[in-house]
């Protein structure tokens, strides 16, 4: 799945050009946070961001984390440029056939409506996945290249997983931008735990995964297979541009 906005040769949603975009040809990398190392880069990282948004206060260590961050359905992924932290997501899975892997954070914030939403594709047996924690470090705020991405790379894990659905909770001002990647509006706005703003929850169902990666075909990962494996395996990924 390549989750790129194109409104036009060489063009992203915001009308900024990717052919001569700056973070195209430094060179950008990504991996799965799965040593301590990485997982508190991805937690500083964290906090660089929203504390620059005025989202959270000053925490000990300058580090946001949560006990989703513990547990075996929840992955962060980190974005590089050169040997610089740069970006994270987090896909966090909700499977009830896989003990441990019936909780995400979404549930807490609109459980009746989550609830509701995958009784309404099937009684039972449905796979979710959320997508939170999506965050730029401060000195990239205003880089679109990176959050592109993040979907791009989160891409992967849905389909790994074999998502039925994708849910995601968001704030007002980048629902727009969900609703062009074919999320729809479910319930909110609500307030959401830990962070001072509030968020809506959106959806978007397997019916339209193909259509959204037919929308954004400028993001490349060169022999993506192979490279989603090594990334799954823990290693390092380089992600690419198509010329």
């Amino acid at each position: 799945m390549q989750y790129l906005l194109n409104d036009g040769p060489g063009t992203a949603a915001d009308g900024v050009s990717l052919q001569n975009h700056p973070a195209a040809s430094l060179g950008l990398t990504a991996r799965l946070a799965s040593t301590d190392r990485e997982r508190e880069k991805v937690f500083a990282l964290r906090h660089e961001s929203y504390f620059a948004g005025g989202f959270i206060e000053q925490r000990p260590g300058a580090l946001f984390s949560d006990a989703y961050d513990g547990r075996p359905n929840c992955q962060s992924i980190i974005v590089f440029r050169g040997e610089r932290p740069v970006a994270s997501v987090r896909v966090c899975v909700l499977d009830p056939a896989r003990p441990g892997w019936e909780d995400i954070p979404a549930l807490h914030v609109f459980p009746e409506d989550i609830a509701a939403t995958l009784a309404a594709r099937a009684p039972q047996g449905v796979r979710a996945i959320e997508i939170n924690r999506l965050v730029r470090h401060p000195d990239f705020a205003n880089d679109p290249l990176l959050v592109f991405v993040l979907f791009h790379l989160a891409g992967y894990m849905i389909l790994r997983h074999g998502a039925d659905i994708v849910f995601s909770c968001v704030r007002k001002n980048h629902m727009p931008f969900y609703r062009r990647l074919k999320f729809t509006h479910v319930a909110g706005p609500r307030s959401y735990p830990e962070l001072k703003f509030a968020t809506s929850l959106m959806a978007c169902s397997r019916e339209n995964f193909a259509s959204v990666q037919a929308m954004m075909p400028l993001l490349d990962n060169r022999a993506p297979e192979a490279d989603f494996a090594n990334m799954m395996a823990g290693k390092t990924v380089a992600v690419f541009a198509r010329p």
